[in-house]
């Protein structure tokens, strides 16, 4: 019995040892001092230090300050037994300079009750994150793209096309004015009739030019553009629609625009969808971060489990507007009862990432 016993002990540690050395991970082992006791193979790779040189280094000598300052956190988190995330980011610094975004799990070793060492395990995700980067490029550059081309079409059609539409109106209304003492009762009618329509594509041509890039965003800004917005939605659907806003600090124009379209394509939800009758569009600003929240009183919808789900649902603006906020930095949180309406909550920073580590 006893022999069984260290047989399958003897096979339970070649069995860690063959995992060890043979995953793609980097393992590593540090103790209460943070100084590295046990790596594997996999540790080179990540570090571009050999394994032998790794033993005895502190884990601090890989971090940066933030980092460093977050890995210390983790540590603090396990020795007072609480839980944490089964994987955090992390930045790296190699043997060669370079640097590397790991994901990493850390977990406490005890032994007789008391902590002994740390047990990490590294995944380098740093071309993944260049993928993601580099996809979110390019959806930045067409989004880009195509407001420039938004913005172009508005001109043309506020600058040319309305106004000729607006003089051949008052040409028409020059004729029947001039005309109506001989012209008969009928053909004065139909004069009327075509200056109605002439007013009508006038007023839909403006409608369209502002709804493609409302200047009112470019001239003065995202609270007067919200406000315009929900006074459209208020005359087009009769939903009446609050705008309330702390004291606005100066934000980057991509972020007013990337807001300005969320609620846009919010607020066109609500009319097609929701059956609601009110509406609120709410900016609140915490320290370096604006809070955008609309919300209604409408019918709302099911939840699907994550956001990624809203396009095989066919909910493809509740997706656009995820992939807008993200562009920023920003994060969109969507709640929804059936009965009870929805709230969509944006949050972005007032400064770009790029920005604030200029």
């Amino acid at each position: 019995m006893l022999e069984k016993a260290v047989e399958d002990l003897e096979l339970s540690r070649r069995n860690y040892e063959e995992l060890f050395t043979n995953t793609s991970d980097a393992v590593w082992v540090h103790d209460m001092e943070s100084n590295i006791t046990l790596a594997n193979k996999a540790c080179e790779k990540l570090t571009g230090y050999p394994v032998p040189e790794l033993i005895g280094k502190n884990v601090s000598q890989f971090l940066a300050p933030e980092a460093l300052a977050l890995f210390r956190q983790a540590k603090g988190r396990l020795l007072r037994g609480e839980a944490m995330e089964q994987r955090y980011e992390q930045q790296l610094n190699r043997k060669d300079g370079s640097k590397a975004i790991i994901h990493l799990a850390t977990r406490l070793i005890v032994s007789d009750g008391k902590p002994q060492a740390f047990q990490n395990i590294a995944r380098d995700i740093t071309e993944e994150r260049k993928l993601q980067d580099n996809l979110r490029f390019y959806l930045r550059e067409c989004l880009r793209a195509q407001e420039e081309e938004r913005k172009r079409l508005a001109c043309e059609l506020h600058d040319d096309t309305s106004q000729l539409v607006l003089l051949l109106s008052r040409h028409i209304d020059n004729i029947a004015s001039e005309a109506s003492n001989y012209l008969p009762q009928e053909l004065r009618n139909e004069f009327e009739k075509l200056y109605e329509l002439s007013q009508q594509a006038y007023d839909g041509i403006k409608r369209y030019a502002q709804a493609l890039r409302p200047r009112i965003l470019d001239d003065l800004g995202l609270v007067p553009a919200l406000e315009w917005l929900a006074q459209e939605i208020t005359k087009l659907a009769g939903i009446k629609v609050q705008v309330k806003t702390d004291t606005v600090p100066p934000l980057p124009p991509e972020t007013q625009l990337v807001l300005f379209r969320i609620a846009q394509e919010a607020l066109n939800n609500i009319h097609r969808h929701s059956e609601a009758s009110e509406a609120n569009i709410t900016l609140e600003y915490q320290e370096d971060a604006v809070r955008m929240t609309i919300s209604d009183n409408g019918k709302g919808f099911e939840l699907p489990q994550q956001l990624s789900d809203f396009a095989a649902q066919g909910k493809l603006g509740l997706t656009g507007m995820a992939e807008r906020i993200q562009l920023v930095g920003g994060e969109i949180e969507i709640t929804s009862q059936i009965g009870k309406g929805t709230k969509i909550i944006v949050k972005a920073p007032t400064k770009l990432y790029n920005e604030s580590n200029s």
